[in-house]
């Protein structure tokens, strides 16, 4: 899928531009949760039974040779590498555009990763929804009132039981 949306990105917008995404696909049956990401910033899931927070950061966990993970349409014949995970009931995997990771404070400070990781471990862990109403507002508190130069998307997926599906 991802090569295919490379090599369509690339002939229908004549190489100039460029997309980031990350693919996610869950089989119900088996509790697999499948990503693959083309330059989008790396989601990160919280294992509810350990009570950790963890990235997904595909290329420390798996090398693969050739330039693999660069948005669609940026270079020909990219791969694109998958992490397969199982998720276990109650976790949550948190999906962001680069605006939240980007966005600034009052004095031109960006939020970042690490600061990121921080703020999701002092939420509400316990539901997609609260946990995605919480992580939005701290977001917007640190913005402090400064207006978002980028769009901010968050998508909050949480294992409902054994057997059961995404929510």
């Amino acid at each position: 899928l991802m090569h295919d949306l490379n090599e369509a990105v690339q002939s229908e917008l004549d190489g100039v531009h460029y997309a980031t995404m990350v693919a996610v696909g869950f089989h119900g049956r088996r509790g697999l949760l499948v990503l693959s990401n083309a330059g989008h910033p790396p989601p990160f899931w919280h294992r509810t039974r350990r009570d950790e927070w963890v990235w997904f950061d595909e290329d420390s966990r798996r090398q693969r040779p050739g330039v693999t993970g660069t948005p669609l349409g940026l270079l020909p014949d990219a791969s694109y590498s998958r992490t397969i995970v199982k998720p276990e009931p109650g976790d949550l995997i948190v999906l962001y555009s680069d605006g939240v990771s980007e966005a600034t404070d009052p004095s031109g400070e960006e939020l970042g990763r690490d600061r990121m990781m921080e703020m999701a471990r002092g939420l509400d862990s316990s539901s997609a929804e609260r946990f995605g109403r919480q992580f939005a507002q701290a977001v917007r508190v640190f913005r402090g009132g400064v207006t978002p130069e980028d769009d901010e998307t968050i998508i909050v997926l949480q294992r409902l039981s054994t057997g059961d599906r995404l929510r």
